[in-house]
């Protein structure tokens, strides 16, 4: 790619925003793990757009292609989402496993997997596989998408691992894809995520996914799970069935006992009880029946180790909150449902650029920790800010990147000294 210079561009609304030329120093590396696994074309146009990403205030296809220094026409990447030839679920996960392996400490080999589904409302009728869905957020029904999604969450750090697109039995004739439940697309998650060995993995999974197909995907790689249990489940002990939610509430009346657990972000007061027993499907299992204080609602976390213990169950599903945060900031900060285009193959990329936009944000949130010394890089567990600030971060290192490039090549000395004042300030 060849050298460019940063440009300060007026947008239509009189304000000013910067484009963007060659990718910086500061985040090549995040993008090397795919290089060389898809053509230059395909790198060229990937990278572009991820970087928009990091520092636009939408994903629609003209915002992004407007920070772009070269400008080709919208219609190129509408083009390029659809007709290209590459696997972008393999570049998302391909770029995790990076990450993943870059923070591997031996001191720390808990990494927890965790999936979830999200919604968005598209009012385009003829957009492919949009159907009506209950939108969970808004409590109504409507017409949009149904996303599955998953990460990783290491040493405090969440790392996306792909979004799968929900497709409908009605609409995936239509579209050459092979109809699969919600259900079954989480198993074949657990089942195909590429984790080593020297990890130590709990998958984390709300009530939808605690079901005989999810639950024999993490047997079969050998990993335990957490996952919540509706209240009308049945439970039995000592070949004695009861329902789950009014069971769970004797038994913590009468043997439960409180806890400090520290959860993703705080630390709060937990009365626990755990049973052994058995569920239809799931096997030998033990749940542990959890409430917060000054909280009437009783929940039971169902897991196939016995031998874990409830304090760390409890705390080891309070951090599948992640996944939460990882959504409502991909949805107000990275654009996760501003895509407008109608293909199915280019709403699936759409999906999978703003997951590795997320990444390269957390990538360089990653960096900044080591370069500044911070103590609690050596440390098991690190923190990062929000996407908000490291998006201002971006902004910042491809200003400076591209403002160093103008002073290498120029050679008038008040041209220098203004861009170095503009630098310093």
């Amino acid at each position: 790619m060849p050298t460019s210079i940063v440009l300060i561009s007026t947008c239509k609304h009189g304000g000013c925003m910067i484009t963007i030329g060659k990718i910086p120093q500061k985040v090549k590396t995040f993008f090397r793990p795919i290089h060389n696994a898809v053509s230059a074309h395909v790198y060229t146009y990937y990278c572009d757009l991820v970087l928009a990403m990091c520092i636009s205030h939408g994903s629609t296809l003209e915002r992004l292609v407007n920070l772009l220094r070269n400008r080709p026409h919208r219609t190129n990447h509408g083009e390029f989402l659809w007709r290209s030839q590459f696997d972008e679920m393999a570049v998302v996960q391909n770029q995790a496993l990076a990450m993943l392996k870059r923070l591997y400490r031996r001191s720390c080999q808990e990494c927890l997997l965790i999936i979830d589904d999200t919604q968005t409302i598209k009012r385009a009728k003829k957009m492919q596989a949009v159907g009506k869905i209950h939108h969970h957020a808004s409590g109504k029904y409507g017409m949009g998408h149904t996303i599955l999604k998953a990460c990783l969450f290491y040493r405090g750090i969440t790392i996306p691992l792909g979004s799968w697109l929900y497709v409908k039995k009605e609409h995936a004739k239509n579209l050459q894809v092979p109809f699969k439940k919600l259900t079954k697309l989480a198993g074949e998650i657990v089942r195909n995520a590429d984790i080593p060995d020297t990890f130590d993995v709990t998958v984390l999974f709300d009530a939808f996914y605690l079901c005989s197909e999810v639950v024999n995907a993490c047997q079969a790689r050998n990993w335990r799970y957490i996952g919540v249990s509706k209240s009308n489940r049945w439970l039995k002990v000592h070949s004695v069935k009861h329902k789950i939610g009014s069971y769970g509430k004797n038994i913590l009346n009468h043997s439960g006992r409180w806890y400090s657990l520290q959860g993703l972000r705080k630390t709060a007061s937990y009365k626990l009880a755990q049973r052994l027993g058995t569920m239809n499907k799931l096997g030998l299992i033990k749940v542990v029946f959890s409430k917060r204080r000054n909280d009437r609602t009783v929940i039971a976390l169902v897991t196939n180790d016995l031998h874990l213990s409830m304090k760390k169950i409890v705390s080891r599903y309070l951090k599948r909150w992640a996944i939460e945060v990882m959504i409502k900031e991909q949805k107000q900060q990275l654009g996760l449902g501003d895509y407008r285009v109608w293909r199915y193959r280019a709403i699936v990329r759409h999906l999978c650029l703003v997951d590795s936009a997320y990444a390269c944000l957390t990538h360089v949130g990653v960096n900044d920790q080591h370069a500044q010394g911070n103590k609690n890089h050596a440390k098991n567990m690190l923190s990062v800010p929000p996407i908000r600030q490291l998006k201002a971060r971006m902004n910042q290192i491809i200003w400076q990147h591209e403002v160093q490039n103008v002073i290498k090549c120029s050679h008038e000395k008040t041209v220098i000294r203004r861009l170095e004042k503009l630098l310093a300030a």
